[in-house]
């Protein structure tokens, strides 16, 4: 067996070459391949953040025929365009010239100097004929042509286009963009639009004209069979045989991420001194202490400090203190931080009704707790701040219908968990 090393074999931020797991039960690739082949199509594919969106686009069409932009940044549809040229290396502007080649005479009686180009100084007397050749360049500058350049140089290809975070994008340009899409689909040119599912109609939206033609590929969490088949093959090439609990712990963990499950898996490697294949089979079972040391260091790239700082803060208040409980683990803090400890306690999840967030909230409160309509207006209040500072985000849900509380992103729900933000003292 060729020698592995550990980032070789756990990749969270780039393709598992080695560690790909197909969910067969659900045929995506399949069905992404075949979309690809129908002409006139757009291919839209959702799922939540960190689900491997952009990982089944690549292990379809390649590395090598991806052309991969993002929505973020992007205002207008030549922005879109030129980020495409750029990956090709067109230049932003082209001149061409040609030469021209010409001659004519001079006769008569000339004295003096002639003003005429490559003749200095000739004195012609009566009679005398004087030959001259010339030649000019002739220049035009040539810009570049947005969408029909990009039709000109990959339509009909194998080369596939990727919008990643379509949603990211303004709703005006959004509009004039999937315009352009149908008709550079129409004109042969494969694209793929991913976005979160929350926002997975966005470009049917911006053009209804599309609506018929986007053929729609709906990703899911990951199922816990199928997280731990990637912790399975990659220890399984690095030699290690792993414990089962331990492996169980890091599947639960995850939540549904493959992007974090090769994360922690990486880091189980880092902290276990596992760099390479070993040399011989070894059986391997971490301690609770180096399990949570896993989770700690795999924290360090879930980041988001500034989210749970405005969450934890909850919206300003005029004159009155809120009301501080204690919790089990010797820390105190408002309602905001009750509800953000509880539903980072265990078991981890990522959506939680109201009586569940209450009977957590039980679980963590010593003596005293808040009471069941502070609890759901602090929720509203979370939501909102979310979607006021961080638009761009869907972070965290309440739905106050079904009251219902959700965190569609794992890593946020990791980052609550194990970065030991929320043992700090309230601000």
């Amino acid at each position: 067996m060729a020698q592995l090393r550990a980032t070789d074999v756990f990749t969270p931020g780039a393709f598992p070459l080695h560690t790909y797991v197909e969910r067969s039960d659900r045929n995506y690739e399949d069905r992404l391949r075949d979309a690809l082949e129908i002409r006139g199509q757009v291919v839209s594919i959702s799922g939540p953040s960190k689900s491997g969106k952009t990982v089944l686009v690549e292990r379809v069409v390649s590395k090598d025929n991806l052309i991969t932009t993002t929505g973020a940044g992007i205002t207008k549809p030549d922005d879109l365009w030129d980020r495409i040229l750029d990956w090709m290396n067109v230049p932003i502007e082209t001149s061409r010239f040609r030469t021209i080649e010409g001659d004519f005479s001079i006769s008569g009686e000339v004295k003096g100097t002639a003003s005429i180009p490559l003749l200095a100084k000739a004195e012609i007397g009566g009679g005398s004929e004087v030959g001259i050749g010339t030649s000019s360049e002739k220049g035009r500058t040539y810009r570049r042509r947005g969408m029909n350049q990009i039709v000109s140089e990959i339509a009909d290809s194998d080369f596939v286009l990727l919008i990643d975070d379509f949603h990211y994008m303004p709703r005006p340009a959004q509009e004039e963009i999937a315009k352009q899409i149908k008709e550079a689909v129409r004109l042969g040119v494969k694209i793929v639009t991913a976005s979160v599912p929350h926002r997975s109609d966005d470009v049917v939206r911006a053009n209804p004209e599309l609506r018929g033609r986007v053929m729609s590929i709906d990703l899911e969490y990951w199922d816990e069979g199928t997280l731990k088949a990637i912790a399975t093959l990659g220890f399984g090439l690095l030699k290690i045989v792993l414990d089962s609990a331990t492996i169980s712990d890091f599947v639960r963990e995850a939540a549904g991420s493959p992007q974090l499950m090769q994360a922690i898996c990486l880091n189980a490697c880092f902290e276990l001194g596992i760099r390479e294949t070993e040399r011989n089979v070894s059986d391997c079972t971490p301690d609770m202490e180096q399990r949570q040391n896993i989770f700690r260091r795999t924290a360090l790239i879930t980041d988001f400090r500034s989210l749970v700082d405005v969450l934890d803060s909850g919206p300003k208040t005029r004159g009155t203190e809120r009301r501080e409980y204690t919790f089990s683990d010797k820390t105190k803090g408002d309602v905001y931080r009750c509800i953000l400890k509880a539903v980072s306690s265990d078991p981890p999840k990522l959506s939680y009704s109201y009586d569940e967030i209450q009977s957590r909230i039980r679980g963590i409160c010593i003596n005293d707790e808040p009471v069941g309509s502070s609890v759901i207006g602090s929720c509203l209040h979370m939501s909102k701040l979310a979607a006021e500072r961080f638009p761009r985000e869907r972070v965290i849900d309440w739905d106050e219908q079904k009251l219902v509380l959700d965190i569609p992103d794992p890593y946020l729900l990791f980052y609550l968990r194990w970065s030991g933000r929320l043992l700090e003292p309230e601000y």
